[in-house]
């Protein structure tokens, strides 16, 4: 340090409320969301504070004309043998209101371990600089050390037109070290140039997009966009100290002024916006000039952090890891009871999803859920019994129930109760499953990237600074941290299979009309499918057959499930399930599909081809490649009118419920409690007539006839199944905005259905044949969050609670499904497996 004082002399008054931990959200959203700042030469910043979807990191959500996305957040960890639950996270709940334009400052503080920060944000428009000041107090009787890291990405890809690559820095050369005080990066083509002032004292560089402790910085190919500049704070107790930096954006094209303005920003800081206290706390700037005035300096009166909730559960029995099957068979013996179960996972969703750093899962915890698990403990007592009978089950907020609200993830929409339970809800009843909760969703199940409602954003339940993604980010979160013990989603385009595989789960994408989307909020009619998200296949199978068979799937009300042959649907799924599945049989693969075209430099895909390989062929199957792709039939041949999506709500509308729904189409597309970016400034699409509906479905029915022809002639010889990677490379932090920063990017394909001409935000995909492989796992993600695919999961069983935040540990092979059940091809229209295969319900 160059200043000639101890800047960790300077006393906080500490309110009582500090001696905290993770309490409920408290941040009412207000009217407005993602706060938006209108700067210099056309350039507007949206930031990451409480308003809704409420990320309420500070950090830069995006730039327009820049490539930059999620810079400015800060991750922390504190040393100490008990660490902290969310060490080495992202830090967000600071409440950051804006008191004038692009101005924010913390209204609570945010509690990590014995550290309490708060974060003071400013957006200055004339000069397009945004400054973080961060300050970190030690409420403890001891000395705490603190890493910081602050940083984000400047790009993404190793592309010259989609990263941000270091083009200057403080010593002169394009190589960034601890010792430089500022850096910029530039790309090429018509996009802003980035400046970051981070002043003196960084120790490491660590890549931000992973653990920037653990990880370090990478220079060249696609992570050098990710950047982490690290600090070691030691704080003495009842000390504060803190840390102002800068990012800067410069002109459309600009190249060279960027350097001239971000040199001189870190030449003469701006302390404009700060006390003469809080500059007297700053630690990673000289001082010298301020030595005098800071003898004199006021302890800062910082924000209380929210009061702390129960962390604790009465509950003996342990829920987490387990599966549906050994939740039963441990109701069956009389271990354990539904209610007690259902009290476990209470506990649970109040200890870890609520509060400034709980996973935001669920918008409404069902008040009867201990009433369902005491009424299933009757039936069991009575002689009743089955797979789902007393388990808690949570469902995405577009299914109808009737003793909650049916959101769909909008505020125009908070208090809707439609009286009545969608169709897979009521079988779900019906088998005795106790429903927990309503799981939060992007509004409107517009998003396969990230999931941000009108009420919160929901966090990756195995990366807890990752992006959940979408739609069904909530459900798949439930489940992955254990708060549930499976959940229902829905998917248009992978909004099943992203979150899943985000969150190393399995999921079913069934073909049209396995089962009923009746009381299921609509994206794209007949597109869209509701189905479950579970553990592994053996759980999956245990909620079809309650959802998808023969007596529990075919509603004579819903034309989807009606015009199909119920001889199709099986009687049950879980004979189906057999450990000889692949002996003998020919899996296919489309070797691009494994090659990223936008981060060309990773090798996830490479490694999952050949996690595949080996697995296939060491359960008897043979893996070959196959070249084209189904030839979707020409939308000539079969002419419609209107819009899909205005067509499922006018069904939806339609359908008999006690309550009638608050608005027409035009009426919710419209309403200013959306979304900004969901409210549609005149909402014109119309439904479609009779004729187009036969057309667009006789249009499907093509396609499925196509992608079967292709499986028989795009190889050497016919193949039974065709997989594919879930995602190609690392998850992507939750505070960017475009999909390639969620998952960096997600495994893509082109749409092979025209999109309808109202253009909802919707991939709109026929879902092909495919199998997940490993149907006791889901898709798996390394020690760095980098993705696999169905043969790299956890085990069932072998996660840890969410308060010690862990890798997901290699596992065994336990297992495949047959060619009569869950995957397959013996002409089976309802009987396919789809892990999903694009980039999301956008």
């Amino acid at each position: 340090m160059s200043s000639l004082f101890s800047r960790r002399t300077r006393l906080l008054t500490v309110p009582t409320a500090l001696a905290l931990g993770l309490s409920a959200f408290a941040v009412s959203a207000p009217a407005q969301a993602i706060s938006t700042v209108a700067g210099a030469n056309n350039a507007s910043w949206s930031m990451n504070d409480s308003r809704r979807p409420a990320l309420d990191t500070g950090s830069i959500r995006n730039v327009s004309g820049s490539r930059m996305e999620g810079f400015g957040n800060i991750f922390v960890h504190v040393d100490g043998a008990d660490a902290p639950r969310m060490n080495d996270q992202m830090m967000r709940g600071f409440g950051l209101t804006a008191s004038s334009a692009g101005s924010y400052r913390s209204t609570k503080s945010v509690r990590l371990g014995d550290v309490a920060m708060t974060r003071k944000v400013q957006v200055v428009a004339a000069t397009n600089t945004a400054s973080f000041f961060d300050t970190f107090t030690n409420s403890s009787t001891d000395d705490v050390t603190v890493d910081v890291s602050f940083g984000g990405s400047l790009g993404y890809g190793a592309a010259a037109t989609t990263a941000g690559t270091v083009n200057a820095t403080t010593n002169g050369d394009a190589v960034v070290e601890p010792s430089d005080t500022w850096i910029t990066a530039t790309t090429s083509g018509n996009y802003r140039p980035t400046g970051v002032v981070v002043g003196s004292g960084v120790s490491a560089l660590g890549e931000q997009q992973s653990n920037p402790f653990t990880t370090a910085y990478t220079q060249s190919g696609s992570k050098a966009n990710d950047i982490g500049f690290v600090r070691e704070l030691t704080i003495e107790p009842g000390q504060t100290v803190s840390l102002m930096q800068y990012v800067l954006v410069g002109t459309v094209a600009d190249t060279s002024a960027i350097t001239t303005a971000t040199a001189a920003a870190a030449a003469a800081p701006d302390f404009s916006n700060l006390t003469l206290d809080e500059i007297c706390t700053l630690q990673n700037w000289d001082l010298t000039a301020y030595a005098t005035a800071c003898t004199g300096a006021q302890p800062l009166v910082l924000p209380a952090a929210d009061a702390p909730t129960s962390s604790s559960t009465d509950v003996a029995y342990d829920v987490a890891g387990k599966t549906i099957a050994e939740l039963q068979a441990d109701m069956v013996s009389g271990e354990v009871t539904s209610v007690e179960i259902t009290k476990a996972y209470l506990d649970r969703i109040e200890a870890y999803d609520g509060g400034q750093l709980g996973f935001h899962s669920f918008i409404t915890v069902a008040k009867t859920a201990v009433a369902q698990a005491v009424a299933a403990d009757e039936a069991r007592a009575d002689g009743a019994a089955g797979d789902l009978l007393g388990i808690p089950i949570a469902l995405k907020d577009l299914y109808d129930t009737k003793d909650m609200p049916t959101s769909g993830g909008t505020r125009a929409l908070e208090s809707w109760q439609t009286g009545a339970d969608a169709w897979q809800v009521a079988k779900l009843r019906e088998a005795g499953a106790v429903i927990i909760g309503k799981t939060n969703l992007s509004e409107f199940a517009n998003s396969g990237s990230f999931s941000e409602s009108g009420f919160k954003q929901t966090w990756n339940a195995l990366y807890p600074s990752k992006s959940s993604f979408g739609s069904s980010g909530g459900s798949a979160t439930a489940v992955g941290a254990d708060l549930a013990a499976a959940a229902m989603g829905t998917q248009t385009g992978v909004s099943l299979y992203a979150p899943t595989t985000g969150a190393s789960l399995a999921t079913f994408r069934g073909t049209d009309g396995l089962t009923s989307t009746n009381g299921v909020m609509p994206l794209t009619w007949a597109t869209d499918y509701a189905g479950p998200i579970a553990k592994n296949v053996t759980d999956l199978a245990s909620m079809l057959d309650a959802t998808a068979t023969q007596t529990t799937g075919n509603n004579p009300d819903d034309l989807l499930t009606s015009r199909v042959d119920n001889s199709l649907r099986p009687t049950e799924w879980k004979s189906a399930l057999k450990t000889d599945a692949l002996q003998g049989k020919v899996i296919g693969y489309l070797p691009a599909s494994f090659v990223s075209t936008q981060v060309s430099d990773d090798d996830a895909g490479t490694v999952a081809l050949n996690q595949a390989k080996a697995a296939i062929e060491a359960a008897g199957g043979t893996l070959v490649p196959m070249t084209g792709a189904p030839v979707n039939p020409p939308s000539s041949s079969y002419p419609t009118s209107g819009s899909a999506g205005a067509e499922g709500w006018e069904r939806y509308i339609a359908e008999e419920r006690p309550a009638a729904f608050p608005y027409t189409t035009k009426q919710l597309m419209e309403s200013q409690l959306n979304l900004p970016y969901n409210v549609s400034g005149n909402y014109t699409s119309q439904p479609m007539d009779d004729t187009s509906v036969t057309n667009l479905l006789a249009r499907r029915d093509a396609y499925k006839v196509n992608a079967s022809t292709w499986m028989d002639t795009a190889a050497a010889q016919p193949v039974d199944a065709v997989i594919y990677p879930g995602f190609l490379t690392a998850a992507g932090n939750n505070d960017a905005s475009s999909a390639v920063f969620s998952c960096g990017p997600c495994q893509r394909r082109a749409d092979p259905v025209d999109r309808p001409a109202d253009g909802d935000r919707s991939d709109r995909r026929q879902q092909r044949r495919s199998v997940q492989l490993d149907p006791d796992h889901g898709p798996g993600l390394d020690r760095q969050g980098r993705p696999g695919h169905g043969v790299r999961a956890r085990e069932a069983g072998s996660r840890s609670d969410p308060h010690r935040v862990r890798s997901v540990p290699d596992v065994q092979r336990t297992g495949d499904i047959d060619d009569d059940g869950l995957a397959g091809r013996h002409g089976d229209d309802v009987r396919q497996a789809d892990a999903g295969n694009g980039q999301g319900r956008e």
